[in-house]
């Protein structure tokens, strides 16, 4: 295991009953959205790429022939597994794996998912080319993820507050990019939508794990970008001396030719 992938089953195995409780992570209406953009269908054989504790399985998985969820942190698989069988779903099953090397035979997918993990991914053209490895033919893809600033110096200031919450983010991409690097994939992009989300700073931050000096050094950041479009382009204010911001969700759909 690579030591990034170590440090990912280290924070998310620290985060796995906060992220299930996260308001944010549990928000109706952008799982909602997503599941709209990709029209699951019936007959489909799907498959959720880095599925934490299985929520987007859960949801997906009464539109579906059948749906694996694959992960890098065991604990993650075992509430995701718990949960499934609290929600008494039998097509659901999860296996331990890299979004970089699926354990998977190539072309064994109609449609592959992944929520809210591309920006965990060191290299993240290299997970959107595996993923295309084992979608089938005709099979269609659904990313849903972080969406940053088109201006650079945007994009660098919000990725730096990221990685300060969350030593395991890597970049989160702007939305072109993520259609350019699911073209180099070899997909065709059908769809491309945003999604936007008031977050409280302190709930988001606490949702991780990171030393004291880093979630300070992220406070203040955020302080500073109030009134700018420093973090990402992204608006922050201050309510009753507590921060938000407005997160941005990119939705890109492709297709792989049949």
């Amino acid at each position: 295991m690579s030591a990034h992938n170590e440090n990912i089953v280290e924070q998310f195995t620290a985060q796995v009953e906060r992220f299930v409780a996260s308001p944010h992570v549990n928000a109706a209406e952008p799982v909602t959205r997503f599941l709209a953009a990709v029209s699951p269908r019936a007959t489909d054989h799907a498959l959720d790429v880095a599925c934490g504790p299985g929520l987007l399985v859960r949801a997906v998985a009464p539109s579906v022939a059948d749906i694996v969820g694959v992960d890098v942190t065991p604990a993650m698989l075992e509430k995701a597994a718990a949960l499934a069988s609290e929600a008494g779903l039998s097509n659901a099953r999860f296996r331990q794996g890299d979004a970089l090397h699926l354990p998977f035979e190539s072309g064994a997918f109609d449609l592959v998912l992944t929520r809210l993990a591309l920006h965990h991914m060191p290299d993240p053209g290299a997970v959107i080319g595996e993923i295309a490895r084992v979608m089938k033919p005709g099979g269609r893809l659904g990313i849903f993820d972080i969406a940053s600033s088109e201006i650079t110096d945007e994009e660098i200031y919000h990725n730096r507050v990221e990685r300060l919450r969350d030593p395991t983010h890597t970049r989160a991409l702007p939305l072109s990019e993520m259609c350019s690097l699911t073209g180099r994939a070899g997909l065709h992009v059908t769809r491309v939508e945003t999604v936007d989300f008031d977050m409280d700073a302190e709930e988001w931050i606490a949702r991780a794990e990171q030393s004291p000096e880093d979630a300070e050094e992220a406070r203040r950041l955020l302080r500073e970008a109030v009134g700018t479009r420093k973090f990402g382009a992204r608006k922050v204010w201050p309510v009753d001396g507590r921060l938000f911001f407005l997160t941005r969700w990119g939705i890109v759909v492709a297709e792989k030719d049949g």
